[in-house]
């Protein structure tokens, strides 16, 4: 088996595995969906271009670059709540690797990035209950520039959230309007089976109750 054969038989090995841990990922957004009784709303890539309502009429551009097509490695999984009573707005933001900005290099340098052995994987959990997210700019990504729109733009767009070591896990966003989001970094081996993910939930609530925050409440039986 030559050089090339290898790296095919790596890449089949790695699609493989990708499926699964998508599996995974996917079946944990259902399930904390289900715990704080939030409906899952939308998907939107943050680290590779999503493609426009134009675009997706248009004739396919192959030169786009390749993070194009693996838009998980950094996603934004929103959920919301809108009823008479209450405006309930809450996104998880899996970060797969903060390789590139633990060396603060560009997303196309793959080769810089800080090793993977030292690296780690993210979820990241930003709430509020204001008139401060308006998703609709957010999923279409913020075309003017602005970060008051979105405070997961807001925040993703602070390196310093993004690195592996060193970083503060709790922020409160605040926006011109001085309207709050509350944001809480975990690490996703905190949620590697079901009862460390309902202890991980757990400590969320807690965190929003310190805030006095209570819009958020766990479903015991799921």
């Amino acid at each position: 088996m030559d050089e090339f054969d290898t790296m095919l038989l790596n890449v089949r090995n790695s699609f493989r595995l990708l499926y699964l841990f998508n599996r995974r990922l996917l079946d944990l957004m259902i399930y904390i969906g289900k715990k704080f009784n939030l409906e899952y709303t939308k998907g939107i890539p943050r680290f590779s271009q999503p493609w426009t309502e134009e675009e997706k009429h248009q004739k396919p551009d192959l030169s786009r670059w390749a993070w194009d097509w693996l838009n998980l490695y950094l996603y934004e999984f929103h959920f919301s709540k809108e009823n008479s009573k209450e405006k309930i707005m809450f996104s998880i933001v899996f970060q797969a690797d903060t390789g590139k900005w633990d060396m603060e290099v560009d997303q196309l340098e793959v080769d810089k990035y800080k090793k993977a052995e030292k690296t780690k994987t993210k979820l990241i959990f930003v709430f509020s209950n204001k008139e401060y997210w308006d998703i609709k700019r957010a999923i279409d990504g913020e075309a003017d520039g602005r970060h008051d729109c979105s405070p997961v733009v807001k925040f993703l767009s602070d390196s310093k959230h993004m690195v592996g070591n060193e970083y503060e896990k709790e922020y409160i966003i605040e926006n011109e309007k001085h309207e709050k989001a509350y944001c809480k970094i975990f690490e996703l081996r905190d949620f590697k089976n079901k009862k460390e993910t309902d202890l991980a939930l757990d400590e969320f609530v807690k965190y929003l109750e310190q805030n006095e925050i209570f819009d958020i409440s766990i479903v015991e039986e799921v």
